[in-house]
């Protein structure tokens, strides 16, 4: 059974860079120009399913979870949740979702408990269930301070006990282990692993490691259109026919990366973090050895490796370099 689907979905935002010829820009008076952030966008997800919006920034994916949401209304299309149609119904259901999205925000006039006890009152949930979420999330200790006292991860952290407190059967993530350290987000990707028990749940993430640990289906999304729609595993499998390598050298200079960059056989040129070592993928099988002569002129190599693909190449080989 599908608990969300998105048919044809088009949304148009104003487009600031537009400047009428020869008039000046009155409210009111001048229309500003529109332009087209989602188009056409289409998919369905299943009851238990984790499934991940990619994209680079500006691509529409929290426009599109706060959509499907009903926290925003579409220009095109329709969009179910339950059964039923959003934004219309969006009160029907509203004690069976939750989420957290870009900008995780509070209210500052409140402490981090308050905030909790206020939600679990709106959702009719014993405080006891605020409490545990303050232990799991590790904020013990920092309940009672007030909100804008917070650092940006302990915000997020806030956020998210709150989307789990009633028990949702929609879960919206946007982000959701960003700016946490690495111990919370791994326990929030365990919960949130063992929530697809419960919860049908739609998420983004620029971590790619983090969707293909989490997501049992991803959509990727560029410039508003999605490019491609399968499981973490069938995308990797499209990229078995390239060729991809880590190399290291004894100094990688951004001239090397540019150079390589430039060939028409290379699909792309990553400098891994915080290593002398490049990540190539190559277009076409039979020019290794011209990679490597090219790479051998003028550079040391200390290591090569033939890798497997990950969701990350998938994700560059399809959006571009």
């Amino acid at each position: 059974m599908n608990e969300i689907v998105v048919k044809n979905i088009v949304k148009y935002y104003p487009d600031k860079e537009y400047k009428p010829k020869g008039l000046k820009r009155i409210k009111n008076i001048v229309a500003p120009k529109k332009k087209k952030v989602l188009d056409n966008v289409d998919f369905e997800i299943k009851k238990g399913e984790i499934f991940g919006l990619l994209g680079s920034n500006g691509a529409g994916k929290t426009s599109l979870m706060k959509m499907i949401s009903g926290l925003m209304e579409t220009d095109e299309g329709e969009i179910f949740v339950l059964g039923e149609k959003m934004p219309e119904n969006k009160k029907k259901i509203a004690g069976r979702i939750n989420g957290v999205f870009a900008r995780a925000n509070m209210w500052w006039e409140l402490t981090g408990k308050q905030n909790l006890l206020t939600y679990a009152k709106i959702y009719g949930v014993k405080k006891e269930k605020a409490e545990e979420l303050i232990d799991f999330f590790g904020l013990r200790g920092k309940e009672n301070l007030y909100s804008d006292l917070y650092s940006t991860g302990e915000v997020m952290r806030f956020c998210l006990a709150k989307s789990f407190l009633n028990d949702p059967e929609i879960l919206f993530l946007d982000e959701p282990t960003i700016g946490l350290d690495p111990v919370v987000a791994i326990k929030v990707r365990e919960m949130i692993k063992k929530r697809k028990k419960k919860s049908s749940i739609i998420l983004t993430t620029h971590n790619m490691e983090e969707a293909d640990f989490l997501c049992d289906r991803v959509a990727i999304i560029n410039k508003g259109r999605i490019i491609k729609t399968g499981t973490p595993e069938s995308l990797k499998k499209e990229l078995k026919k390239e060729e991809i390598f880590e190399v290291e050298f004894d100094k990688v200079s951004s001239k090397l990366i540019e150079n390589l960059d430039k060939l028409k056989y290379v699909e792309s040129v990553n400098l891994l973090e915080d290593t002398q070592s490049l990540r190539i993928i190559l277009k076409e099988k039979t020019q290794v050895n011209h990679l490597m002569k090219e790479i051998q002129r003028e550079n040391k190599i200390q290591n090569i490796q033939k890798v497997s693909p990950t969701l990350e190449d998938v994700f560059v080989h399809l959006v571009g370099k």
